[in-house]
């Protein structure tokens, strides 16, 4: 399955806490492009069907830039990949796109820098089940 989602991406919102209390950060931007999010993966359901048990998810993240140079290469700056993803695992859950977004066995993650006209979100989503997982050859010179 695939979403494409137009617009700038934004990092997973962080709650703060004032006086002991817990107050939402959430932005204008953050939740315009939360609502986005939601708006592209309840698309996908219609289309599709609610993606049930292993899950394979690669999302890639263009960043805007009005430095045409820019475009393409490795966005090395925030927001943080990590919570680029929780916002968008989060948005296709709360969508029905993914009963629980644990259910994500393998995720790949990648931000580049584009054009503001072409930035955004593409995600794949698919079901696969894990084959045995391989332990990492460690090299000989490394003491386990």
């Amino acid at each position: 399955m695939l979403i494409q989602v137009r617009g700038t991406p934004r990092p997973q919102p962080r709650p703060r806490f004032v006086k002991g209390r817990a107050v939402s950060c959430a932005d204008l931007n953050a939740r315009r492009w939360i609502a986005l999010v939601e708006l592209e993966a309840r698309r996908a359901l219609q289309a599709h069907h609610e993606l049930k048990g292993a899950l394979a998810v690669r999302l890639a993240f263009r960043m805007p830039s009005q430095d045409k140079a820019r475009a393409g290469t490795a966005h090395l700056a925030t927001p943080d990949a990590d919570n680029l993803a929780k916002l968008a695992l989060d948005c296709f859950q709360r969508a029905g796109l993914l009963a629980n977004d644990s259910a994500v066995w393998k995720l790949e993650i990648t931000k580049a820098w584009s054009s503001p006209a072409d930035s955004g979100l593409d995600a794949e989503l698919s079901q696969e089940t894990p084959g045995a997982l391989q332990a990492p050859a460690w090299p000989d010179w490394l003491a386990r």
